[in-house]
């Protein structure tokens, strides 16, 4: 899954629930963590570990693997609600992942 798609649960509570069943994410932890895979791009697949898991720890390798935190996935819901405005305005998922990224690369 790439951060376009993962926009598109993150706007709907009903969809973010099925997510949380589909993958299998332990909604019981302290905080669901964002992670891009390698790099911090819209090409990169994308994977949500708990904050228990990685310590929290911004760049995270599991398996060989390095992950890059985006955002907790509240946090990142938050982000779309208030501090950018965008839910329930008319942008594309696409625009909103753009935007998602600019914010952590710039802003955060």
């Amino acid at each position: 899954m790439k951060l376009v798609e993962l926009v598109r649960y993150l706007n709907e509570t009903e969809k973010l629930h099925k997510l949380y069943q589909d993958l299998d994410l332990n909604n019981q932890s302290e905080a669901l963590l964002i992670h891009l895979k390698d790099t911090l791009d819209l090409e990169s697949e994308i994977s949500i570990f708990t904050i228990e898991e990685t310590e929290d720890d911004i760049v995270f390798v599991k398996g060989g693997v390095k992950y890059i935190q985006l955002f907790p996935l509240d946090y990142a819901i938050e982000l779309i609600e208030s501090d950018l405005d965008m839910k329930n305005k008319g942008y594309s998922d696409l625009k909103v992942a753009q935007r998602l990224l600019e914010y952590r690369k710039k802003d955060a």
